[in-house]
């Protein structure tokens, strides 16, 4: 990413995946994908019928026992057969089979977490996910949380007050839904740069009536105020990226000696790359050589996702370690987004000081409205899948192997190794 004797061409990426090794985990993955495509087999992990649970995992312990019995029966009649047995209450479906009904979750309370006046810390809450709102309730006993669950299951509600409902049931919500809450946005330079796409959480959700804490005019205020931000943010990045030579001339000011660490070292099998890597980078002269070097590869492993990597020259890097400069809790991708926006304001005639201080309040309102708009795009799409439903049913039936299926599905080359062992 340079010119003259510091360039070095860059291999493209491999991701290697050893498929047998992390398939060991798919217990019975072949007979459920079997099982998933017979006709009269739910393709789900329960389905409620006259208050009784299918439970597919059931179903699958059934037709093993039965097939290492060696019964010759073909698997489609034999599954067919068993779909009654694999039939239970909602309480053996919870207790003994762990059927968690859609969407909900058991979650610990934690205090500061959520404004629960009068629970004990550690007490027990039941959380819908997609809304991030808790139930009516709180438990000391799991088994209690379990009853709930099984009464839920079968389309029961908890009873209760909360501040809004859905289907019948009350809820609160953990955390406010309010625009007003966030941070305040910090004025960003308009550049010459030209728009492009980017990503946002809201781009493609449209708005679904059904959740009460979110009307449609706030919705469109979030989604609005998100891809404003997001925009700008984006510019401001490609502004800094593009004017990244400039940013090198100035590294000697930028206070990249405040990441030095007295404990890093350079280890016995880096000293070679390291002498490679510091000649790619002659302007952090200030860093030592032990904080150079780990801080390189701590950048590979976030950023790159390389472990074992070649020492090159990479622009991203010093905006990493502007990220850094600014909070040194900054990590992975955010570190280097933070470093970007700093580099812009400093190429706007920022002094340093009120370029960190951009730094800081932008990386405090991007998180606080990505994770407003995430939350809005949650329940939208849950609002969106929920309206289709017919019955009571758990997700669809996966497996690892319909992992690797769709990892293989672009730009794949597949190599089988064997490995012998000794006797």
């Amino acid at each position: 990413m340079s010119d003259g004797k510091n360039t070095k061409a860059e291999h493209p990426r491999v991701l290697f995946v050893d498929e047998m090794n992390s398939y060991m985990g798919g217990l019975n993955d072949r007979l459920k994908e079997d099982l998933r495509e017979i006709s009269g087999v739910p393709n789900a992990k329960y389905l409620v019928k006259d208050r009784m649970v299918f439970v597919f995992d059931k179903l699958v312990q059934l037709v093993k026992e039965r097939q290492e019995g060696q019964s010759d029966t073909p698997l489609a009649e034999l599954a067919c057969s068993m779909i009654d047995e694999a039939s239970i209450s909602a309480k053996e479906a919870v207790e003994v089979w762990g059927v968690v009904p859609v969407p909900y979750e058991m979650k610990v309370f934690v205090a500061g977490e959520i404004a629960l006046a009068e629970t004990p810390a550690n007490s027990l809450l039941i959380r819908h996910r997609p809304f991030n709102a808790y139930l009516p309730g709180s438990f000391q006993d799991e088994n209690d949380v379990k009853a709930v669950f099984a009464n839920i299951l079968v389309g029961g509600v908890q009873a209760g007050s909360g501040d809004f409902t859905y289907r019948g049931q009350p809820m609160t919500l953990c955390e406010p839904l309010d625009l007003a809450l966030l941070p305040k946005r910090p004025e960003t330079r308009e550049g010459l740069e030209p728009a492009s796409w980017v990503h946002t959480e809201l781009g493609s959700v449209t708005f679904e009536a059904g959740f009460e804490p979110v009307p449609e005019e706030l919705f469109n205020r979030v989604k609005e105020s998100e891809a404003s931000w997001r925009d700008d943010i984006a510019r401001a990045a490609k502004h800094a990226q593009n004017r990244a030579d400039e940013l090198w001339a100035q590294t000697a000011d930028l206070r990249i000696e405040t990441l030095n660490d007295p404990s890093d070292e350079v280890p016995e099998y880096g000293l070679e790359d390291f002498v490679e890597l510091r000649s790619y980078y002659p302007e952090l002269s200030l860093l030592s050589d032990g904080s150079l070097y780990s801080l390189f590869d701590v950048f590979q492993m976030e950023c790159r996702f390389i472990n074992g990597w070649s020492a090159n020259r990479d622009n991203d890097f010093l905006f990493y370690l502007l990220g850094k400069v600014v909070d040194r809790k900054n990590d992975h991708e955010s570190a280097k987004d933070v470093g970007e926006w700093v580099a812009d304001a400093l190429l706007h005639g920022d002094t340093l000081d009120a370029a960190l201080g951009f730094g800081s309040d932008a990386a405090r309102y991007n998180k606080a409205i990505g994770k407003l708009a995430h939350r809005v795009a949650s329940a939208m799409r849950f609002l969106t899948e929920d309206k289709k439903a017919v019955d009571l049913r758990g997700h669809a039936i996966t497996t690892m192997g319909d992992a690797f299926r769709i990892g293989r599905k672009f730009n794949t080359t597949v190599m089988v190794v064997e490995q012998k062992l000794p006797l």
